[in-house]
């Protein structure tokens, strides 16, 4: 069962503009596999419109027991090795929800 408060890591990369495609191909191959993950809710992989090789991973766990258990698949070791020289720049965040509004279709 999901805990109550969801654990929030949000990373914000800045991708070498060579490497753009490269990485794109690995971040969505490693953002499909984690969504697949049982204490995963959400992997989202955005990008700045003023500046596409600014990006976005928001991801939502159940808890940081989830999150700790995402780093040890071979599909997230296998997008850290590869993604590495990717990216010039890598600022993680955790973030606490004050509300969640998601819209029922």
């Amino acid at each position: 069962m999901p805990a109550s408060t969801p654990y929030i890591n949000a990373v914000e990369l800045d991708i070498v503009p060579a490497e753009y495609e490269a990485f794109k191909a690995a971040v969505q191959a490693n953002a499909a596999a984690s969504v697949k993950e049982p204490g995963c809710r959400q992997f989202d992989v955005l990008f700045e419109e003023s500046d596409p090789h600014h990006v976005l991973l928001y991801e939502v766990y159940d808890d940081a027991a989830a999150l700790a258990a995402h780093r040890e698949t071979a599909h997230f070791k296998a997008y850290w090795e590869k993604s590495g020289p990717m990216i010039a720049k890598r600022v993680p965040r955790h973030f606490s929800p004050i509300a969640f509004n998601i819209k029922a279709r």
